[in-house]
C-alpha cells in the first residue's frame, strides 16, 4: 500500500488493505474476533487519538482511509503500534459503508464501550484526595449537542466527575465522542439512580452545591467559592427538577448585558466553570 508519505515505511508490514471496492466483513474472523462483535464503532480523528492515548479503552483494530494524510495520522499510527494494535488500510467508501454516513475523517477504530465511573469510586476519589474538587452535574439534559460540550468544558475547567441521572441523560456513545472531540477520554462519567441522594452524600463530604439559574440574585462573578464545588445545570426550559433545586445551598446566574436572551445549557455551563477554573488557579497561586 503506497501512503506517499514519509516515515510509515512500517505500515506496509503492519497493515492489511481490503480489496477496493469490497467490504471486509467485520463480524467475521478475518477483522473481528468474537470480542469484538460488541466492540463500538469510534470514528474521528481527535476522538481516537485521545482514546490512544489515554489508553482506558481497549482498541481491538484501527481502520485508516487509503487516502487519508497528514501528521495527525501518522501519530494515530504510531500509538496503535506502541499499543501492539492492528492498522488496516481500507477504502473510503468502505468506512461510511460501515458507519452508515461520512463523518468519520478517514479513520475509524474498534473499540470498548465507554464505561461509566461507579458512584462509589467517586466518593473514595474525594474521601481520599483533600482540596478543591469541582463536580457537574446534568439534571435532565438530553440533546447530544450540549452533552458533547459540556464534556469538552468539564475537561478544559477541571471537573473531576460528570453526574448523570439513568433516566432523562444523554447515553454515552461514539456520537459524543466525536463531538466532545475525544475529551470524553479525560472526563469521570457516572450515572446515579438517584440525583437527590447523590447530591446529600456530597454534601456530606464537604460540598457546596450550587444551581444555575437565570433569575437568580448572586451571580458567579460575586460567589465566594469554596473549596468543594457542586455545579447543577438543568435542562433547557424545564430547569433544575424542584427535588434537586431543594438541595441546592444557592443558586447563582452569568453577569449578561440587560436585555439579552438566555444562554444555552453548554455555553452557560462553560462560562460558570471558566469562573470556578479560574478560582481554583488563584487560590492554588496565592497558596504558594
Amino acid at each position: 500500500m503506497a501512503w506517499g508519505l514519509p516515515g510509515w515505511s512500517w505500515v506496509s508490514q503492519h497493515t492489511r488493505s481490503a480489496s477496493a471496492g469490497v467490504m471486509p466483513p467485520l463480524a467475521g474472523e478475518s477483522l473481528n474476533g468474537d470480542r469484538e462483535m460488541t466492540d463500538e464503532k469510534l470514528y474521528g480523528v481527535h476522538p481516537i487519538l485521545e482514546a490512544l492515548q489515554e489508553e482506558r479503552r481497549r482498541i481491538g483494530k484501527v481502520f485508516i482511509s487509503a487516502q487519508r494524510r497528514g501528521a495527525e495520522v501518522q501519530r494515530i499510527i504510531a500509538l496503535a503500534e506502541r499499543r501492539g494494535i492492528p492498522v488496516i488500510a481500507v477504502e473510503r467508501a468502505q468506512l461510511q459503508q460501515l458507519l452508515g454516513h461520512g463523518a468519520h475523517q478517514g479513520v475509524v477504530a474498534l473499540i470498548a464501550p465507554h464505561v461509566y465511573q461507579p458512584w462509589a469510586e467517586v466518593i473514595a476519589h474525594v474521601t481520599a484526595v483533600p482540596g478543591a474538587h469541582t463536580i457537574l452535574v446534568l439534571d435532565g439534559v438530553t440533546d447530544v449537542g450540549n452533552f458533547a460540550a459540556l464534556i469538552r468544558s468539564a475537561a478544559a475547567f477541571g471537573v473531576h466527575a460528570i453526574v448523570l441521572p439513568r433516566h432523562e441523560a444523554v447515553p454515552l456513545t461514539p456520537a459524543v465522542a466525536k463531538r466532545s472531540a475525544g475529551a470524553i477520554e479525560h472526563v469521570s462519567i457516572v450515572r446515579v439512580v438517584n440525583l437527590v441522594r447523590a447530591l446529600d452524600e456530597l454534601k456530606q463530604h464537604g460540598f457546596w452545591v450550587y444551581g444555575a439559574d437565570m433569575q437568580a440574585d448572586l451571580t458567579v462573578a460575586h460567589l465566594r467559592w469554596p473549596e468543594r464545588v457542586v455545579l447543577v445545570l438543568g435542562a433547557e426550559g424545564g430547569g433544575i427538577r424542584r427535588l434537586v433545586r431543594e438541595r441546592c445551598d444557592g443558586l447563582v446566574r452569568i453577569p449578561m448585558h440587560p436585555g439579552t436572551h438566555s444562554l444555552n445549557v453548554a455555553m452557560a455551563g462553560a462560562i460558570i466553570l471558566a469562573y470556578r477554573w479560574n478560582h481554583c488557579v488563584v487560590h492554588t497561586a496565592d497558596a504558594k
